[in-house]
């Protein structure tokens, strides 16, 4: 069971992290149309919004009591009211202070539940759940439903021996409980992923697995008179990972709808013959389920669906999709709008609520719940404006980057950036059920970003493409002026005093900057700077040998197979081997990695079914990556990792693991290179765009003070060197202070304590400034040329084929490829 439910995580963390997420999908021909070009008239669609920030919970400290951290999350809205918990502890005692008999972890539990009246936005009352909870309960969860608050709480029951599960029932506003529910483990309780409600119908939806790595889902309706029926859901050669969305075709039916690693499956429920059948999946050929968030039910058939660029009515028996709002379509930031989901909706008026995290280490920073209201308006009033679309995989955005394209929204007169994500269904052939190494991770990342590239680069080139292209730089097809502006142009001769200029250099291929890494990641090999090749940022691939096997003890830090590899060093060096538009593989240069990889790497990366479970002995030191495989055992502190960090605290989190080793290395090369730059986002403008002086005219916003500085405190990597430097101070603070206990106070590897916690200064960083000067190289591989190159250099690393006869074949089908582009 360990490794299955490790095996789900990782599965699915792919179908998030990949630009798209199932199999099975229309083409170009069956995406929306770009929206670029055309005229905002007064009746295009614009939402007024009222947002409100819900007061946060008054908590009355207890006595003598230091409270250790608290957070708020949203339990639930219904007609009247909006309910609001506050989650936390106060400081507990250190573990040679604690009688394990006597003490009771409820005394330290903070759980407070907030209940606001939604017409005035005033507290109605505030329920403290700890009163009267069993000794070391523990509070799972908490809802507002029917207008009752239901808290479920689960403890040991020590004269019984069991796990024991209770739902309490509260008046929001007398504070009463008004019912208690004991419920046996294993046979009445059900952990619901999702609730759907229909009327008179509550349908919950439960994630089943087994030890041989099947999965399928359980459906379960409810009645308002408690009657619950269950259904199992299990689809042909294909395992079920989500239930995003279910229709109501008729009184007692229902249909299911499930995503899979073989695409997307339906199911019809029949309450009435009380049984659930696989419908046709072609029948609902015309429904993409992928990108569905929270639903809310309208009339019969027809469902209102957030997803990430917006909210979408779904009419099952019309056979019709359509974006009834977009996140662009009101002032409100479309990073608030992501963190929240939809209450109450209809064609004219949605209600959205949730909480918003902030991403900083600074001492202002909080966490706040919002409830937003928006209403269609009579008139828009952008109306003029020429649209700018700009396409983002996913739909995300950054808060900073969102609240830029407000801006930019705003100051223009002439023109207005329209958010869209209309590549979210393109069809890579992926299996997920099929993944089971970092190496077959990275050849489904290669080909999605093929298929990607292909799509888009289609689309630029027939005049159907978007205008502005953000986070899109693993798709290194399209550096190419067929496809993309020469950002030159637009963000000018950099002051190397006040920006990293190597950065932006590390972008440029053949001198042309197509891509902007408005702020990055880097990646690398963490370790002691003493271990460094002669270059001191990196290693020959002579010298990364002699640390493999010396230091390494031949365990190298790089979990991939052959193929993998060689494709990983080849993108890092890609400089040397694609010039103007031309490949060549004949380099020595070439040779010389083609030699290091079949000499030193395994044929396979290791695979996910050997990850290190608790009960598996492991003795964390050397090191194999960031993850812990069966039968690692060392006899000498853990020295390396092959990582990659995007902020000052994520690199810190790190030294401290690897007590203080500081330097991030490049991985092998022949010339010892330092580590690459891997945008967190990056911008790039479309060379068939009308209206490139437009787009430029955004990309010179992103490089502003104002933006450079808001996103370099979501702890990013930026280009401005003053925003880096003034928010470091920030970051030292908090993790010399309490808030790096969780990170810094104990051995991750271990548990046990840290004898000497390190202590951050200016020092180090001094030492991320080191590091990212060392950058000479973006990593921007073309995704074509990767595959191309997985499936021919096997032949030699397996002694098939000498290495001439490989390139020979390798380079031809490359330049073919580069040819056909023009």
């Amino acid at each position: 069971m360990k490794n299955s439910v490790k095996i789900l995580s990782l599965v699915l963390a792919v179908s998030v992290a990949l630009p798209m997420a199932a199999c099975n999908k229309k083409g170009s021909k069956g995406r929306e149309k770009s929206r670029s070009g055309q005229k905002i008239t007064a009746d295009s669609p614009w939402f007024e919004s009222e947002t409100v920030t819900l007061p946060p919970s008054k908590l009355e400290t207890k006595k003598g009591m230091k409270v250790d951290n608290t957070y708020q999350m949203l339990a639930g809205v219904d007609e009247n009211y909006i309910a609001v918990c506050t989650n936390g502890n106060y400081k507990m005692p250190s573990g040679n202070n604690i009688d394990l008999e006597k003490f009771d972890y409820n005394e330290y539990l903070i759980y407070l539940v907030t209940v606001i009246d939604r017409k005035t936005n005033e507290t109605v009352n505030t329920i403290d759940l700890t009163t009267d909870l069993p000794r070391n309960s523990n509070i799972d969860r908490v809802t507002l439903t029917d207008g009752k608050i239901k808290a479920h709480t689960s403890f040991y029951d020590e004269n019984k021996d069991q796990m024991k599960m209770v739902d309490t029932y509260y008046d929001p506003v007398t504070g009463k409980v008004t019912d208690k529910k004991e419920i046996i483990y294993d046979e009445d309780y059900h952990y619901y992923e999702r609730t759907f409600e229909y009327g008179s119908y509550t349908i919950g939806t439960e994630l089943n697995w087994t030890d041989n790595n099947q999965y399928s889902y359980s459906v379960y309706v409810t009645k308002d008179d408690g009657e619950t029926k269950s259904f199992e859901l299990k689809a042909d050669k294909a395992n079920l990972y989500d239930v995003p969305v279910v229709f109501q075709l008729g009184e007692d039916k229902f249909l299911v709808a499930a995503t899979s690693d073989d695409g997307k499956r339906f199911f019809e429920v029949d309450l009435q013959a009380g049984k659930a059948s696989e419908a046709d999946a072609k029948k609902y050929d015309w429904l993409d389920i992928d990108q569905i968030g929270t639903t809310v039910a309208g009339a019969e058939g027809v469902v209102y669906a957030s997803t990430n660029t917006g909210i979408k009515k779904i009419d099952i028996k019309k056979k019709t999709t359509e974006e009834i709002f977009n996140d662009s379509w009101c002032s409100v930031s479309r990073s608030l709008l992501g963190y929240c989901q939809l209450v109450e909706c209809s064609d004219d008026t949605f209600v959205i609520c949730g909480e918003k995290y902030q991403n900083s280490y600074s001492q202002d920073a909080k966490q706040e719940i919002y409830v937003i209201t928006l209403t269609r308006a009579a008139t828009n009033p952008h109306a003029g404006k020429t649209i700018l679309e700009l396409y983002t995989p996913g739909g995300y955005i950054a808060e900073s980057i969102a609240d830029a394209i407000t801006e930019y929204n705003n100051k223009s007169s002439t023109h207005f950036i329209e958010v869209h994500d209309r590549y979210s269904n393109v069809d890579a052939g992926i299996n997920y059920s099929n993944l089971n190494s970092d190496d077959d991770y990275q050849k489904a990342n290669i080909k999605v970003n093929a298929a990607m590239s292909n799509e888009l680069a289609m689309d630029i080139l027939n005049g159907e493409g978007p205008d502005i292209l953000l986070n899109c730089s693993s798709f290194g097809q399209l550096n190419n002026t067929n496809y993309l502006v020469d950002l030159n142009k637009y963000v000018g001769e950099l002051d190397p005093d006040k920006y990293f200029t190597n950065i932006v250099d590390a972008a440029k291929i053949d001198g042309k900057l197509y891509q902007l890494p408005v702020c990055y990641l880097i990646s690398g090999i963490l370790t002691d700077a003493k271990y460094a090749g002669k270059s001191g940022v990196g290693f020959t691939t002579a010298e990364y040998e002699k640390f493999l096997k010396e230091t390494l003890n031949g365990k190298d830090v790089i979990n991939l197979g052959q193929a993998v590899y060689f494709t990983t060093l080849f993108a890092a060096m890609s400089d040397k081997f694609t010039v103007d538009g031309k490949i060549d593989f004949t380099s020595p240069e070439f040779a010389e990695l083609a030699e290091f990889v079949k000499n030193n790497v395994p044929e396979k990366a290791r695979s996910w079914n050997d990850f290190a479970g608790n009960d598996d002995d492991v003795v964390y030191a050397t090191a194999v990556g960031i993850t812990a495989f069966k039968g690692d055992t060392y006899d000498k502190e853990k020295v390396a990792e092959y990582t990659s960090f995007y902020g000052l605290g994520g690199y810190f989190v790190q030294i401290a693991q690897l007590n203080g080793a500081s330097a991030l290395l490049g991985i092998p090369s022949t010339d010892g290179r330092g580590p690459l730059v891997e945008p967190a986002f990056s911008v790039a403008v479309s060379a068939q765009s009308k209206n490139v002086d437009a787009c430029g005219e955004f990309v010179k916003m992103l490089m502003s003070d104002e933006v450079q500085t808001s996103i370099a405190k979501t702890d990013e990597l930026v280009l401005n060197r003053k925003a880096f430097r003034d928010y470091s101070k920030d970051v030292i603070e908090y993790f010399n202070g309490e808030g790096g206990d969780p990170y810094l106070a104990y051995d991750m590897n271990t548990g046990e304590p840290k004898k000497n916690r390190i202590k951050f200064s200016d020092k180090n960083v001094d030492d991320v400034e080191k590091i990212i000067l060392s950058v000479s190289r973006m990593n921007t591989s073309d995704a074509s040329i990767s595959m191309i190159l997985v499936e021919e250099m096997p032949a030699y690393f397996s002694g098939q084929k000498d290495l001439n006869a490989v390139i020979t074949i390798a380079q031809d089908r490359a330049q073919k490829v580069l040819a056909e582009r023009g």
